[in-house]
């Protein structure tokens, strides 16, 4: 199970790059875009954001000729942005030691980069994230059986109105996911897709933020029929998170066999040595992480025996 898993490119020059070209032009990005439409060019506001935040890069071929119409329409030499879009990541089977538990691999990101530009709020972008905590428990069947997630955010521009939140379910075998609001705000609007598992909703704060101000967004990911039967449980970021917690609680009769922290780049490359978790007296792996930079972070687990009974 993963939270808000797309995660972008390191983007090492093409934001820098794009964001002057932007500032040097005088447009905003809500002109810039009505002005590609003219063009025949559609691309929301918010990608126009990410993009020249660095939070997300251009991937696609498509995306690619919109890089090249922004070239013309910001009066910069053609192919001096699209160079600097960074190059697809390698595909391909990862040999790992025998001794290490599995990460699954990501297998939906078409369908979850969807869900995400379709809730995406570029206010996102601007509010500071503080903590992040993520609690799990899975079940003596050894699926999901509740995950809530506290974040708390600070306000670093005046007038932030909103977020995005996208969950997705790897696990084929699960029921629909389903996201719950219990604090920071209202759902807006939630986009459902079913057949590849994610979900994702629009959460508009009751107030807009000033900047300074704190906020505590609290939500529960739920199913309608089985939870999954996943084998780890992460958060994707794209912005740096000052403290990351994550505890899961597993059923006391039935613990795994082992238990492991990792954390990954944006591009997939780990950050440190993925390490072994000690389970407490309750049947509790606790992870902490501090100053996390964006990238993913979170903790895979496995049995030695199969499920008795099953």
């Amino acid at each position: 199970m993963s939270l808000a898993a797309v995660e972008p490119d390191r983007p090492e020059e093409f934001a820098p790059a794009l964001r002057a070209a932007v500032d040097a032009s005088g447009l905003g990005l809500e002109s810039i875009q009505r002005r590609l439409a003219q063009r025949g060019v559609r691309i929301s506001v918010a990608t126009l954001s990410y993009w020249q935040t660095g939070a997300r890069t251009p991937g696609r071929r498509a995306s690619l000729e919109v890089v090249a119409q922004l070239e013309s329409l910001l009066a910069v030499p053609a192919g001096s942005l699209v160079a600097l879009v960074p190059p697809p990541r390698p595909r391909g089977p990862v040999q790992r030691r025998t001794d290490e538990v599995t990460v699954p691999r990501f297998t939906e990101r078409e369908a979850v980069r969807r869900v995400t530009e379709a809730v995406e709020n570029p206010d996102s972008l601007l509010l500071g994230r503080l903590s992040h905590h993520d609690d799990v428990v899975i079940g003596p069947d050894r699926r999901l059986a509740a995950a809530r997630t506290r974040i708390v955010g600070r306000a670093e521009a005046d007038g932030l109105t909103g977020m995005g939140i996208t969950q997705f379910l790897d696990d084929r075998t699960a029921g629909t996911p389903r996201l719950a609001v219990r604090a920071g705000g209202q759902v807006a609007h939630e986009v459902l897709d079913a057949e590849h598992r994610v979900v994702g909703v629009a959460l508009r704060y009751d107030e807009p933020l000033q900047r300074g101000e704190a906020v505590l967004i609290d939500y529960e990911l739920t199913t309608d029929g089985p939870g999954p039967r996943d084998a780890s449980y992460d958060a994707s970021c794209s912005l740096a998170v000052r403290e990351y917690v994550l505890s899961v609680q597993f059923h006391p009769g039935d613990l795994p066999s082992r238990c492991e922290a990792y954390q990954l780049q944006r591009d997939g490359t780990p950050v440190r040595p993925r390490r072994r978790l000690r389970l407490d007296r309750r049947g509790q792996a606790l992870l902490v992480a501090l100053d996390c930079p964006p990238g993913t972070v979170g903790v895979a687990w496995e049995w030695d025996a199969p499920l008795s009974g099953r």
